[in-house]
């Protein structure tokens, strides 16, 4: 019997050579404090660049539509923290915390993709993927080396994180959207399941586990005085 299969991701993508006017120094991109975004990876190209030391370097670039986007996020000592995903905070209420309400947690630090692309636009670098860019994505450079440590397929959904407000990828995981799972990759500290699944991993926490003291739970000691 014969069998079909899908064979895209086994195709060699095809690598493309430029000459770098001057040193190349990556670092000179990454001032601010960088962004971390989620998406889905819409098409993927190969590049080498060649500056004037004769030196290479070999990169993918990866196209990302991008559907949320948040400001990285810094403590006074210069460590990240987590960034405020949202507006609201979900706070549990009722007996035995049967329902919830939103309410006010501050400033959040979510962005519009337009302000992400605004500031992470290199001159010479959009000069290369200006033109390969598929409508509504964003180009982001990873290295050759890194991007061979992990497998992702078109379609696939991921996040990563930016160097500075730079298109450069700091770290990267792909989400695993059936088991609610993040693989790690490159660079970085461990990332958690998707932004959205805390809410729920909250809601869950605050659920009484002592099945033999349920009857009283959720009542005060003055409440049984009576």
């Amino acid at each position: 019997m014969s069998r079909m299969y899908y064979n895209e991701s086994l195709k060699s993508i095809p690598v493309s050579n430029h000459d770098w006017s001057e040193p190349w120094n990556e670092d000179q991109y990454h001032s601010g404090k960088g962004f971390l975004l989620e998406g889905v990876l819409k098409a993927k190209t190969r590049h080498v660049i060649c500056d004037t030391n004769q030196a290479k370097y070999r990169f993918y670039v990866l196209y990302i539509q991008v559907s949320i986007a948040h400001r990285r996020q810094y403590s006074i000592k210069g460590e990240e923290i987590e960034p405020n995903f949202s507006a609201n905070m979900v706070k549990n209420t009722g007996y035995l915390n049967s329902s919830y309400k939103l309410e006010a947690k501050g400033q959040t630090d979510m962005v519009e993709f337009s302000e992400v692309l605004k500031a992470i636009k290199k001159s010479p670098l959009a000069s290369i993927t200006d033109t390969l860019t598929p409508k509504g994505c964003g180009a982001f450079w990873i290295l050759e080396a890194d991007m061979n440590k992990m497998e992702v397929d078109i379609d696939e959904k991921i996040r990563l994180k930016t160097n500075g407000d730079s298109p450069f990828v700091f770290s990267i995981t792909k989400l695993d959207t059936i088991s609610s799972k993040v693989c790690n990759y490159a660079g970085g500290s461990e990332v958690g399941a998707s932004w959205t699944d805390k809410v729920f991993a909250s809601k869950e926490q605050d659920a009484p586990t002592d099945s033999s003291n349920q009857d009283n739970a959720g009542a005060d000691d003055d409440e049984w005085d009576d």
